[in-house]
């Protein structure tokens, strides 16, 4: 009997996204890279293909399907939403433009792209070549931050204080892509999680973070969702749409970063996909906000939700392990068994130093909970963290 459930063809996806199209009803595709990773159990044999070094490939197997429409490709990682937009483009189904992946991709044409749309522009330059750099930076003035424009989890980010260190940075610096200068933001900068679809675009929860300051701000905690003044939400929702408007970006969840400054918020940078670091899963767990669901409904022409369910608080903190000793086989089952804990991960294999970390990828663990309100989250993360670290 030929299907006719709507069809979603999902690139190495999370258990998460695989149980949210499940929910929906829809027949599954699900892609596998080799050299990407897949749950265990997966309830369809998966299509084997290249498709992050090799987009083309993955068209060609699928055009060759016989798939129920409505269809869409989601990918929900950086690479993924970008691969799936033009899949989807390639192929006539519905979803976002390549194009507007290509605006989140690049920081320079996304701060272009949004002008003065999302209030006071933040002044910036763009540079080509490694020589381009300290005349920029002079150009935009100290303090100063400067970046990869394609860039992602804290990498290659730099604050820049003074001429001297700039020189010492330059020199050092292995350029292989362009860097953008940016003014430095003094405020309070948070993300924002918003979920875009037929209806416009939803904020779903401004998140708060924590970083390790300069000169690398590596994240290191979020918290969702926080309660700001009316004004400041309103003013800071309005920028979100802004920017998404600007980029091209119609359908799926986001993540915006902002500096709530004395001159009201002002764009960091914005993404085409769900936040990092367990940020969609603390939106489920705290509001009931699934973005993977939405984001498929929204794509196949069904209903999406369109308010929260839920109203708990959620949260993540990366642990730091001591430098000078080996990581000893940590057990996270205690761990994860104290109250309102969700999920324990130990990123450093037994038996190694934990590396300095510099960017996101060398953070050594993280717990995510889960409180009734802020008071019940840190008591509860604050447990599990001096737990995980005990003696470490």
């Amino acid at each position: 009997m030929p299907e006719t459930r709507p069809t979603v063809v999902l690139l190495n996806p999370r258990e998460h996204v695989i149980a949210a199209a499940q929910r929906l009803g829809a027949a599954l595709v699900i892609v596998s890279d080799p050299g990407a990773p897949l749950p265990a159990d997966l309830p369809v044999v998966p299509v084997e293909s290249e498709w992050i070094s090799d987009p083309e490939d993955l068209i060609g197997q699928l055009g060759k399907l016989e798939l129920a429409a409505p269809v869409s490709c989601f990918g929900f990682g950086e690479l993924g939403c970008a691969v799936s937009a033009v899949v989807n483009e390639r192929l006539g189904w519905p979803g976002n433009p390549p194009g507007a992946l290509v605006a989140f991709k690049d920081k320079a044409k996304l701060r272009a792209a949004v002008g003065d749309r999302a209030g006071k522009p933040v002044a910036y330059r763009t540079c080509a070549e490694k020589d381009e750099i300290l005349p920029a930076v002079e150009l935009i003035g100290y303090p100063c931050v400067v970046k990869p424009v394609d860039g992602t989890g804290s990498a290659g980010v730099r604050y820049l204080a003074g001429p001297q260190e700039a020189e010492r940075y330059v020199a050092e610096l292995d350029f292989r892509t362009p860097y953008v200068v940016e003014e430095f933001l003094v405020g309070t900068e948070y993300s924002v999680e918003a979920m875009s679809s037929s209806a416009g675009h939803r904020v779903l929860a401004i998140t708060e973070k924590m970083t390790t300051g300069a000169p690398g701000f590596v994240e290191t905690g979020h918290t969702l969702p926080v309660r700001l003044d009316p004004a400041s939400e309103a003013a800071i929702g309005a920028l979100v749409a802004a920017t998404l408007d600007a980029a091209g970006y119609r359908t799926g969840p986001s993540h915006t970063e902002v500096m709530l400054t004395a001159d009201g918020p002002r764009l960091i940078e914005s993404h085409g996909r769900p936040g990092g670091d367990r940020i969609s899963d603390m939106l489920d767990l705290a509001l009931g906000e699934d973005v993977f669901e939405q984001a498929m409904a929204d794509a196949l022409g069904l209903p999406v939700a369109g308010a929260p369910t839920r109203d708990r608080v959620a949260g993540i903190r990366y642990v730091t392990f001591g430098r000078t000793t080996p990581v000893q086989d940590i057990s996270t089952e205690l761990v994860g068994s104290l109250p309102g804990v969700t999920e324990v991960v130990v990123s450093v294999p037994a038996g190694q130093l934990p590396p300095e970390v510099l960017r996101s990828r060398d953070r050594h663990g993280f717990v995510v909970a889960v409180g009734a309100d802020r008071e019940e989250l840190e008591s509860h993360l604050d447990v599990a963290v001096r737990t995980l670290t005990a003696g470490r």
